[in-house]
């Protein structure tokens, strides 16, 4: 495996398990849903079984990389609503999922379709949560408005 492809693949890896853990942790004690939270675990585990035989840790150069802090304020102090840290992680999760799937074609058959049927996971899940969130916001508005 090229040295650059497996730098991608690694840094796409964990972008995608980032992300499904950060909306794990939303399922696991905001939505306080079981089934939810070990689904997503489910699928981030899978991800890193695929390409646990790969030792991309090899390949890990973090002081190369050019791309590490780009777009990253760190003075933004700004909330984000809920379901959009969720969404914004869901996308982080289906985007390095896709590449995932385009570099994995270059040492393996078997992956991408395995990838890209995570991916598609994902994409449920994404529909499910935000549904759920959605609908968690619209019961706590109207006990507010009882009170």
């Amino acid at each position: 495996m090229e040295q650059e492809v497996a730098q991608i693949i690694d840094a796409n890896l964990n972008r995608t398990r980032e992300g499904l853990r950060v909306v794990e942790e939303v399922a696991r004690f905001i939505l306080r849903d079981e089934k939810l939270t070990k689904e997503i675990k489910t699928q981030r585990h899978k991800l890193s079984t695929l390409f646990k035989s790969k030792n991309l840790l090899n390949f890990r150069d973090t002081t190369k990389d050019l791309g590490k802090y780009k777009n990253f304020d760190f003075n933004d102090n700004s909330y984000r609503s809920l379901p959009e840290t969720v969404q914004r992680n869901l996308s982080r999760a289906q985007e390095g999922c896709r590449v995932l799937e385009e570099f994995s074609k270059s040492f393996s058959k078997e992956l991408p379709p395995k990838v890209k049927e995570i991916r598609f996971n994902i994409y449920e899940l994404e529909k499910t949560i935000i549904q759920m969130l959605l609908e968690n916001v619209k019961i706590k508005n109207k006990s507010v408005e009882k009170s």
